[in-house]
């Protein structure tokens, strides 16, 4: 889980299934729109160089709308952590805004879009490769050695 400071107050990020449905009654998008949408994320390639590495710029401080939005998603994921944690999920959208400082915006945008990303990935143990089908792996065990 994720964690940012804010308010005085030390909040963790929580992104589940569940925020999926709360993100698309409450912001009005899916999931895979929140890099546009919310971040204002977009890659700029090098005219000059078609080689180099594409820069990325997030949007989200240009952009008041966007920025609003960015409240109510951690509001979203601060109110899931803070329940996950055992603690009273009371957040607002107001609150959160009030208490974000302008120069954190960027901050605060990066390290949502982290704990995102983080909800999005598999798990998979370190000596896993990826899922496993268990009774290919029983078929498997029953074959005698060098078939």
């Amino acid at each position: 889980m994720t964690e940012i400071k804010i308010g005085g107050r030390v909040v963790p990020l929580n992104y589940t299934a569940f925020e999926i449905i709360e993100i698309q009654k409450e912001m009005g998008c899916t999931a895979f729109q929140l890099r546009e949408e919310v971040f204002g994320l977009r890659k700029v390639e090098d005219e000059n160089d078609p080689n180099a590495e594409p820069q990325i710029f997030f949007d989200v401080v240009k952009d008041a709308e966007k920025i609003e939005k960015l409240g109510k998603l951690i509001t979203i994921l601060g109110n899931s952590g803070l329940e996950a944690s055992g603690q009273e999920p009371d957040l607002t959208a107001k609150w959160v805004l009030r208490n974000m400082r302008p120069a954190l915006i960027l901050p605060f945008a990066i390290a949502t879009m982290a704990e995102i990303n983080e909800g999005n990935m598999m798990e998979v143990k370190p000596d896993e490769k990826g899922p496993v089908d268990e009774i290919l792996e029983e078929e498997r065990a029953k074959k005698p050695q060098g078939n």
